[in-house]
């Protein structure tokens, strides 16, 4: 599927203005918007094109999740989960806006909770984060949610070599991949 350049600027442009609402209202860092897109582009290349479903843990303002969903329109499900209702709120607004209301679904509520919900539980191709807790908390968090082989794509300060992922708790539900493109990626090992 191919879209024509003025769609893809009308949604570029849809998803800055989204983008720069979140800011303004303080839910996003201050990062300019085109670099902050630029940096989610990451989290999309990581997305392969037979992943179905995505969760973004810790949502906040919608980076990446908003982006990921914008752009890879093959994803069926996304999930957007952030605990705090304000942010929520905002995410809802923002998906109206975005048209995705079809594929993006907004949860507020907490994260493991919401793991250990039967429906939920390795039902997701992918998982992404950033600024989320510890990594084991995060892992510990995003295990039970990922299918065998599932990915968790975290964002890794520039300087990181991914050493951070490697501790036995860790490695026992995960294969840790060496940082590409500025993301930790850790691949599920077993069933969760």
């Amino acid at each position: 599927m191919s879209d024509s350049p003025e769609t893809m600027n009308s949604s570029h442009d849809a998803l800055s203005l989204a983008l720069a609402e979140a800011q303004r209202i303080g839910a996003l860092g201050p990062l300019p918007i085109p670099e902050a897109i630029e940096h989610a582009r990451a989290y999309v290349r990581a997305v392969f094109r037979e992943d179905r479903a995505l969760i973004d843990i810790g949502s906040g303002g919608g980076l990446p999740g908003l982006v990921i969903a914008a752009e890879c329109d093959w994803l069926e499900r996304v999930v957007l989960i952030d605990r705090r209702a304000k942010r929520t709120d905002l995410l809802r607004r923002l998906v109206g806006r975005l048209g995705l209301r079809d594929r993006v679904e907004v949860v507020e509520g907490d994260v493991v909770a919401y793991g250990r919900g039967a429906a939920n539980m390795a039902n997701f191709d992918v998982a992404t984060a950033r600024s989320f807790g510890t990594p084991l908390l995060l892992t510990q968090a995003a295990g039970p949610l990922l299918r065998p082989a599932g990915r968790l794509l975290v964002s890794e300060p520039p300087e990181s070599d991914g050493e951070r992922w490697r501790e036995p708790a860790i490695e026992s539900m995960f294969h840790v991949k060496p940082v590409v493109d500025g993301l930790a990626v850790l691949e599920r090992t077993d069933s969760p």
